[in-house]
């Protein structure tokens, strides 16, 4: 397991795709927040931001990059056609999976908590001294935006293991991330909104937010690990079913 993980990492940290989406990602969860900030400035609604405050909105787009770096994890593997070579030098598929599994969650909670932390100066730096810095809020805008990005990225994972496609891995995630909750909001059925409220992307609200409604982060947190689950076992079929 441990020569496994090694080999995991080295592919990982060794393309630079890798290094490319990372640094977008923590670079545009700034950019997005310094947006955002300044237009609730400009708004001048007079509430007293909390230090993540701005962290649903700044994740909006960054959120792809890190989709981008969990899907070409597997699918460039397989693009490549070096899935054969790993599966050559780690022929249990399980362990080849679990090793995945262990360095894409450390990289994507590392680059989460770094843009939670970086959202969080920047709303320090637009509303100065007006921000509050509790305990629990800043802990939801640092790890909770890590945890956040962590669970999508592992969804996104068994994604691409069972489409073997860059492109129909990311789709989906866009769909079930943005498109989904866009329709139900002009659908405006209870039963679909309430679907909809426990899936990965309002699963990661209450996380980063603090939120108690529609449920708290511990609720939040089980969905994303259920929905993580349950593509990586999907995607764990496809791969003991099919040759690489």
């Amino acid at each position: 397991m441990i020569g496994a993980v090694a080999a995991e990492w080295t592919k990982l940290w060794g393309l630079r795709s890798t290094w490319l989406c990372l640094v977008v990602a923590v670079l545009a969860t700034a950019g997005t927040a310094a947006l955002a900030g300044l237009a609730l400035t400009a708004s001048d609604s007079g509430d007293t931001p909390a230090a993540n405050t701005l962290a649903i909105v700044s994740t909006l787009l960054s959120q792809f990059a890190v989709v981008a770096v969990a899907a070409l994890a597997v699918t460039g593997e397989y693009a490549t056609g070096a899935m054969r070579t790993t599966l050559t030098t780690v022929p249990r598929r399980g362990r080849m999976l679990i090793a995945k599994i262990a360095v894409l969650a450390v990289a994507t909670f590392a680059a989460g908590c770094a843009a939670g932390a970086a959202t969080i100066a920047v709303t320090a730096g637009v509303f100065g001294d007006s921000v509050t810095y509790g305990t629990a809020s800043v802990l939801h805008g640092v790890v909770g935006v890590g945890g956040y990005l962590m669970g999508l990225a592992l969804f996104t994972l068994g994604l691409g293991l069972l489409m073997r496609s860059t492109a129909g891995a990311i789709t989906t995630v866009v769909g079930v991330v943005l498109a989904v909750p866009m329709i139900s909001q002009m659908v405006r059925n209870d039963t679909v909104t309430d679907i909809v409220n426990h899936m990965p992307a309002m699963a990661g609200t209450p996380l980063m937010t603090g939120a108690d409604d529609p449920y708290g982060w511990g609720m939040g947190s089980l969905l994303l690990v259920g929905w993580a689950a349950l593509s990586l076992v999907l995607g764990y079929v496809a791969l003991s079913r099919r040759d690489a």
